[in-house]
């Protein structure tokens, strides 16, 4: 089974390339673009690891980081 990683970065150059890598690497990415859509993927979804852009739109990532911490 390959680790699944939640990908969010509003930079859409950044996410494609970082989207890429992951890829390559062979595993399987969910991307989002901001941080609400972020925190509805992990609630919604199991992932191994979250790379969580720091100054997104709406929620950032240490926002997202602190929610899903205090969800458990």
């Amino acid at each position: 089974m390959q680790p699944r990683v939640l990908l969010a970065d509003d930079d859409r150059a950044i996410r494609e390339s970082l989207l890429r890598a992951l890829e390559l690497e062979s595993y399987e990415v969910t991307e989002v673009t901001d941080g609400v859509a972020a925190l509805a993927a992990a609630r919604r979804d199991r992932f191994d690891v979250l790379i969580l852009d720091v100054m997104m739109p709406g929620v950032d990532g240490l926002g997202v980081c602190r929610v899903l911490r205090a969800d458990g």
